[in-house]
C-alpha cells in the first residue's frame, strides 16, 4: 500500500477515535450542560398549577425557570436553574413577581358560573323565576336609567312581585344611538377604573331596592322573548320555563 493511502487510513482511524471520545464525553456530562437554556428566570414565585383536580391546591411552586426555544425545560431553585445557563443565556431577575401558566379562554361567561355557585352554596332554586324585560338602551347613562326607572314603575303598578322573584332588565344595543353591539352597552356599566363607571350599584339600588335585581347587557338570567315588554317567568311541572306576557311598555 502506498504511503498516501496509509496516511489517509490513519487519518480516518483518528477521526473515528475522536468522534467516539466526544460521544463518550457527552454521555458523561450532566444534563444541564447538554441543554443550555436560552433564558433563565430567577427570583420568582412560579405557580405551576400542575395539580389538576378541582381544589384550591396551586400545585408545585418553583423559584426559577429555564426556557429553551418555546419550551420550559426545567423548574427549580435559582442555583439549579443557573447551572443550565450557558455563555449566551439571558438571565432575567423577576424580583419576586408571580408567574402563572398562560391560559387560553376564547369565550367565557363568569356571571353564569357565579350564579351557579351561588345557587349551590345558598341552596337557591336552580331555575330563577320572576320578571324579565328587554329594554332599548338610552342615548346616555342618565337617559338609560330614566327608562329603567319608568319600566319599574310600570311593572310595580301592574303586579306585586313576590319577595323572592328576580327582576331582570337586559339593555339592548342601538346603532342609531352609538351603541352598535352589546359590548358597547356594557361600557355604560364597566370601566378600567371603578371611579369611571357610569352606571353604579347605587343608581340601581335607588330604583329597585326591595327585590333581587339584575341590570345587564345582552345576556341575562331571565330571557324576555320580545323587547320593551314585561314577562313573568315561572317553572312548569317538567322543570322548563313558562313565560307569560305581563304588560307592554308604551
Amino acid at each position: 500500500m502506498k504511503l498516501r493511502q496509509y496516511s489517509i487510513l490513519i487519518q480516518l482511524i483518528g477521526l473515528l477515535l475522536a468522534l467516539s471520545s466526544a460521544r463518550l464525553a457527552a454521555q458523561s456530562l450532566p444534563a444541564e450542560i447538554l441543554m443550555y437554556a436560552d433564558t433563565v428566570y430567577t427570583n420568582a414565585t412560579i405557580v405551576t398549577l400542575d395539580e389538576h383536580k378541582m381544589n384550591d391546591n396551586p400545585g408545585t411552586i418553583a423559584q426559577a425557570m429555564a426556557v429553551r426555544g418555546e419550551k420550559i425545560i426545567a423548574l427549580g431553585t435559582n442555583d439549579a436553574m443557573m447551572k443550565m445557563a450557558g455563555p449566551k443565556t439571558k438571565i432575567v431577575d423577576l424580583q419576586g413577581k408571580t408567574v402563572l401558566p398562560g391560559i387560553v379562554e376564547s369565550h367565557v361567561h363568569p356571571m353564569g358560573e357565579a350564579e351557579s355557585f351561588a345557587r349551590e352554596i345558598f341552596h337557591l332554586r336552580n331555575t330563577p323565576v320572576g320578571y324579565a324585560l328587554s329594554l332599548d338602551v338610552g342615548a346616555n347613562e342618565d337617559e338609560t336609567m330614566a327608562k329603567v326607572a319608568k319600566a319599574m314603575q310600570v311593572l310595580l303598578a301592574t303586579v306585586k312581585p313576590e319577595p323572592s322573584d328576580w327582576i331582570n332588565i337586559s339593555l339592548l344595543h342601538n346603532p342609531e344611538l352609538g351603541f352598535a353591539t352589546p359590548a358597547d352597552v356594557s361600557t355604560l356599566m364597566s370601566a378600567p377604573k371603578l371611579s369611571d363607571v357610569s352606571i353604579t350599584k347605587e343608581d340601581v339600588t335607588e330604583i329597585v331596592s326591595d327585590y333581587p335585581f339584575v341590570l345587564s347587557s345582552a345576556s341575562s338570567i331571565l330571557e324576555a322573548p320580545k323587547k320593551n315588554t314585561w314577562f313573568h317567568i315561572t317553572v312548569g311541572p317538567d322543570g322548563q320555563s313558562v313565560t307569560k306576557q305581563v304588560i307592554e311598555l308604551k
